[in-house]
Protein backbone atom coordinates (compact mmCIF):
# COMPACT_ATOMS: atom_id res chain seq x y z
CA UNK A 1 0.00 0.00 0.00
CA UNK A 2 1.52 3.25 -0.98
CA UNK A 3 1.36 6.44 0.82
CA UNK A 4 1.14 9.75 -0.31
CA UNK A 5 4.13 11.51 1.31
CA UNK A 6 2.31 14.57 2.49
CA UNK A 7 0.48 11.95 4.65
CA UNK A 8 1.42 12.30 8.42
CA UNK A 9 0.66 8.81 10.74
CA UNK A 10 1.63 10.89 13.69
CA UNK A 11 -1.05 12.84 15.88
CA UNK A 12 0.76 16.00 15.79
CA UNK A 13 -0.90 16.65 19.66
CA UNK A 14 0.17 13.48 21.13
CA UNK A 15 3.05 12.16 18.96
CA UNK A 16 0.91 8.90 18.70
CA UNK A 17 -0.92 6.68 15.75
CA UNK A 18 -3.54 4.41 15.58
CA UNK A 19 -4.49 2.24 12.86
CA UNK A 20 -8.32 2.61 12.51
CA UNK A 21 -9.07 -1.28 12.02
CA UNK A 22 -7.81 -1.68 15.64
CA UNK A 23 -10.28 1.52 16.94
CA UNK A 24 -13.49 0.49 14.33
CA UNK A 25 -15.01 -2.95 14.81
CA UNK A 26 -16.87 -4.83 12.18
CA UNK A 27 -19.14 -5.82 14.40
CA UNK A 28 -19.97 -2.62 16.23
CA UNK A 29 -22.96 -1.62 14.99
CA UNK A 30 -25.10 -0.48 18.32
CA UNK A 31 -24.98 2.73 20.13
CA UNK A 32 -26.26 2.95 23.85
CA UNK A 33 -27.35 6.86 24.65
CA UNK A 34 -28.43 7.69 28.10
CA UNK A 35 -30.67 10.00 29.03
CA UNK A 36 -31.95 11.68 32.51
CA UNK A 37 -34.20 14.25 33.73
CA UNK A 38 -36.68 15.51 36.69
CA UNK A 39 -39.65 13.87 34.28
CA UNK A 40 -40.71 11.21 32.25
CA UNK A 41 -42.35 13.60 29.57
CA UNK A 42 -38.72 15.26 29.05
CA UNK A 43 -36.83 12.21 28.87
CA UNK A 44 -39.05 10.24 26.71
CA UNK A 45 -39.08 13.44 24.08
CA UNK A 46 -35.35 14.16 24.16
CA UNK A 47 -34.90 10.31 23.23
CA UNK A 48 -37.72 10.35 20.50
CA UNK A 49 -35.61 13.55 18.94
CA UNK A 50 -32.59 10.68 18.77
CA UNK A 51 -34.87 7.77 17.67
CA UNK A 52 -36.36 10.46 14.62
CA UNK A 53 -32.94 11.55 13.67
CA UNK A 54 -31.87 7.88 13.21
CA UNK A 55 -34.36 6.41 11.46
CA UNK A 56 -34.50 9.69 9.17
CA UNK A 57 -31.06 8.87 8.20
CA UNK A 58 -31.50 5.39 8.30
CA UNK A 59 -34.44 3.97 7.61
CA UNK A 60 -33.44 0.66 8.62
CA UNK A 61 -31.96 1.28 12.12
CA UNK A 62 -33.81 -0.81 14.93
CA UNK A 63 -34.28 0.73 18.63
CA UNK A 64 -35.11 -0.07 22.20
CA UNK A 65 -35.46 1.96 24.92
CA UNK A 66 -35.25 1.16 28.70
CA UNK A 67 -37.13 3.88 31.11
CA UNK A 68 -36.54 3.83 35.22
CA UNK A 69 -37.72 5.97 37.63
CA UNK A 70 -34.75 6.64 40.09
CA UNK A 71 -34.95 8.51 43.42
CA UNK A 72 -33.32 11.62 41.36
CA UNK A 73 -35.56 11.74 38.82
CA UNK A 74 -35.92 9.72 35.53
CA UNK A 75 -33.75 7.67 33.26
CA UNK A 76 -33.63 6.42 29.74
CA UNK A 77 -31.01 4.30 28.19
CA UNK A 78 -31.77 4.35 24.38
CA UNK A 79 -30.00 1.60 22.28
CA UNK A 80 -29.65 2.09 18.51
CA UNK A 81 -28.87 -0.60 15.97
CA UNK A 82 -27.36 0.08 12.71
CA UNK A 83 -26.55 -2.16 9.88
CA UNK A 84 -23.42 -2.01 9.94
CA UNK A 85 -20.38 0.02 11.68
CA UNK A 86 -19.98 3.32 9.19
CA UNK A 87 -23.77 3.94 10.08
CA UNK A 88 -23.30 4.13 13.42
CA UNK A 89 -19.97 6.36 12.98
CA UNK A 90 -22.11 8.85 10.78
CA UNK A 91 -24.58 8.98 12.92
CA UNK A 92 -22.02 9.86 16.07
CA UNK A 93 -20.48 12.11 14.32
CA UNK A 94 -23.41 14.23 13.68
CA UNK A 95 -24.50 14.35 17.58
CA UNK A 96 -23.74 17.69 17.65
CA UNK A 97 -26.04 18.89 15.10
CA UNK A 98 -29.45 16.83 17.00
Amino acid sequence: MSQDQNTNDVCEACGTFVELGSVIAEDDTVLVLPFSGTDKASVELLAQKYIDAAVARFPSVEFSKKTETTDTGETCKLSLQFECTAEKLIFEMGLSAI
